[in-house]
């Protein structure tokens, strides 16, 4: 796995990695759902890959034992969806939380159910907090 947004040209789709980013390791993915990968990220700041080699991939960021982020990703290999774990955000103070804007400058928005599930699951299948 590579860094975040550090594919040459994603545009072309080419995806060779640019030396020097974050890199990510694979630890998995869920039991009932191939596509969903949990990630770790080797050093440094742990935010999530901006684009994914696996069209409409779901990656779940790992950090010190807690997930932190689940990405959502399009049919371009963009994320178009993050939701934050580990922090508040906006003026509702929301945890977790919903952006569909990568520069999180959106107010940010409420999980639904279904997101619930999702996270539920991946922290009891991986043992994170």
């Amino acid at each position: 796995m590579g860094s975040r947004g550090a594919f040459l040209d994603v545009n072309r789709e080419d995806f060779v990695f640019n030396e020097n980013g974050q890199n990510y390791y694979s630890i998995g993915s869920l039991s009932n759902d191939d596509n969903v990968k949990i990630l770790l990220q080797s050093k440094g700041a742990v935010k999530a890959p901006e684009y994914s080699h696996t069209k409409s991939r779901v990656y779940a960021i790992v950090q010190n034992g807690m997930l932190k982020h689940i990405s959502f990703y399009d049919e371009s290999h963009r994320q178009v969806k993050a939701i934050d774990l580990l922090h508040t955000h906006g003026k509702e103070k929301l945890k977790p939380h919903i952006h569909y804007n990568l520069d999180h400058t959106d107010s940010g928005i409420s999980i639904n159910e279904t997101d619930k599930k999702l996270i539920e699951q991946i922290k009891r299948e991986y043992k994170l907090r």
